[in-house]
């Protein structure tokens, strides 16, 4: 299910928003990544470059970014310049930035139904249900626009009853859709970011095993926008 709340955001908003997200428990990450909580946010950045310097009469004359280029030219000076030496430059810039997405996966702290599964260890990230239902969580900023994401997973060894896949891949992860599209849109219509989180496009549909596709009803796009209001 893709839930699309309109234009794309600019680069430096979108990191200001995966901050904002951080705030509330929904952390935007690479697909096999663990969280790391601190790198999110207004953070401190340092910088350390190395140049090495060719020196002639205890001047630094110029630079170069190889220490092999730099002792092929003092060699090569030599003759001309006895006193020609090259020293190591080292440089450190302290600053400070909004950190960058890693990803566009969606991990969270926020209270589910679902097990949020490898928060902080290496692993693929979803959310597991006792009924065996995965669920994956996306926020995509691209050309298509802001974009909120679910793709639920049923793997079964029978063919189902569309009434039970339905069910589990629906009713399951319901609640759990509700509180995720709750705390996203609860920051992308802060006044900052400016989206209207009522009017949006929905493209929803099931993928069976046997590669047909069928479309979701109304009632179940009703019910994903309307699981918002109950958390």
């Amino acid at each position: 299910m893709k839930i699309n709340y309109g234009d794309k955001m600019n680069e430096l908003d979108f990191n200001k928003l995966n901050g904002a997200l951080a705030e509330k428990g929904v952390y935007l990450i690479d697909s096999f990544s663990r969280v790391d909580t601190d790198n999110y946010g207004y953070v401190h950045v340092e910088e350390n470059t190395t140049v090495y310097g060719i020196v002639i009469e205890n001047e630094v004359q110029f630079t170069v970014d190889w220490e092999s280029d730099a002792k092929i030219i003092t060699d090569g000076l030599y003759n001309l310049h006895k006193d020609c030496h090259y020293n190591e430059i080292n440089t450190t810039v302290k600053t400070q930035k909004w950190a960058e997405p890693e990803g566009t996966q969606l991990q969270f702290t926020i209270p589910l139904d679902g097990e949020v599964q490898n928060f902080d260890c290496w692993g693929n990230n979803h959310i597991l249900y006792e009924n065996g239902a995965k669920m994956y969580a996306f926020l995509e900023n691209d050309y298509i626009g802001m974009v909120l994401r679910f793709r639920v997973v049923w793997e079964q060894e029978n063919v189902q009853r569309k009434e039970a896949i339905e069910d589990a891949m629906v009713q399951t992860v319901l609640n759990d859709m509700g509180k995720i599209q709750k705390a996203v849109e609860s920051r992308l219509k802060l006044k900052k970011f400016g989206y209207n989180v009522e009017e949006v496009g929905i493209d929803c549909h099931f993928d069976a095993k046997t590669e047909s596709r069928s479309e979701c009803a109304p009632d179940i796009i009703k019910q994903v926008r309307e699981a918002r209001k109950g958390n």
